[in-house]
């Protein structure tokens, strides 16, 4: 097998990249510097393209963005497989598998990994020719999204990294309320059409750094985990946020009328306004209508050997 580390040299905090690269150099394994956003999904479709008969492993060295542009670049390719060395700040995906941290920044254990199928969540906007692009984690409106937003020019203030600029983001948005207006359809025939605090769509459970926001997600059961909260009180969210947080929301009585929560194969989402934010694997976008649809066993995905 075929190894190539795609390295996003933007992602994350520090040194990490240049010593990943310069363990590479050493190693004598392939690797590519992506220069811009989008770039190494160029790069892994032309070499796919290229290569139909090899079997290829792709890293993604960077955060949940980054792979959001492996697992693109691989979709429709056989014998292609997707891993992730963790050089982001969020690196949410991974923690789905309960694997120690450290065994994904480990490059032998990598190495020797072996792969399992995961599902994707294809999205597309319902605008005539949009892309069809597809999500390996986690979508986030409304409140969510905002806070993503924030969180860079949190990082900013001193001393203020990850998971701490996530949670004081998390604040500042509460006093300003951000939420959104969206008209939700399931597949089901049910809805929902009003202000929402949030709304988090899951392949994955995990977001923003660690937070459980979709604690039933599983990344191979076939449907994706839906979230919705609805528009509550600021003394009514601050109680909830942690419960939010740490996946626990779902087991409190007290709050269920302010929560739906269903497991779907697809739905449908448009806002009051034209366009919306909507946070795809940690990367900010503007939205129309969307089609959001999940796919079973969309890509394999290598995890670390012990």
């Amino acid at each position: 097998m075929k190894h190539i580390f795609i390295v996003n040299p933007n992602s994350g905090q520090g040194d990490i990249q240049k010593k990943l690269v310069y363990d590479l150099k050493k190693r004598e394994l392939d690797f590519y510097l992506t220069k811009y956003p989008g770039d190494g999904e160029k790069y892994i479709k032309k070499m796919c393209a290229a290569n139909p008969a090899e079997k290829i492993r792709f890293y993604s060295c960077g955060g949940d963005g980054t792979l959001n542009e492996v697992v693109n670049g691989i979709f429709g390719f056989e014998n292609v497989e997707a891993a992730a060395v963790p050089t982001g700040s969020g690196n949410d995906f991974i923690k789905n598998f309960g694997i120690p941290f450290e065994n994904f920044k480990d490059i032998d254990k990598q190495l020797s990994g072996s792969a399992v199928t995961v599902d994707l969540i294809k999205y597309q906007e319902s605008a005539k020719d949009s892309e069809v692009r597809y999500a390996a984690n986690m979508f986030n409106i409304g409140f969510d999204c905002n806070v993503v937003i924030r969180v860079a020019d949190v990082k900013k203030l001193p001393f203020v990294r990850d998971s701490l600029a996530y949670m004081l983001s998390i604040f500042l948005t509460l006093i300003k309320k951000e939420g959104a207006d969206l008209i939700i359809d399931f597949e089901d025939g049910t809805n929902y059409r009003g202000y929402v605090l949030l709304t988090a769509i899951g392949n994955g459970a995990f977001c923003g750094g660690g937070l459980k926001g979709v604690p039933e997600a599983n990344l191979n059961d076939g449907v994706m985990d839906v979230c919705i909260i609805k528009n509550i009180s600021r003394r009514t969210a601050l109680p909830l946020l942690p419960k939010y947080a740490n996946g626990t929301y779902l087991k409190d009585k007290k709050i269920k009328d302010y929560i739906i929560y269903k497991q779907c194969k697809s739905f449908t989402i448009r806002g009051f306004e034209e366009r919306w934010n909507l946070c795809v694997d940690g990367e900010i976008k503007t939205a129309g209508e969307i089609k959001f649809e999940i796919v079973p066993d969309a890509v394999r995905f290598s995890l670390p050997g012990s």
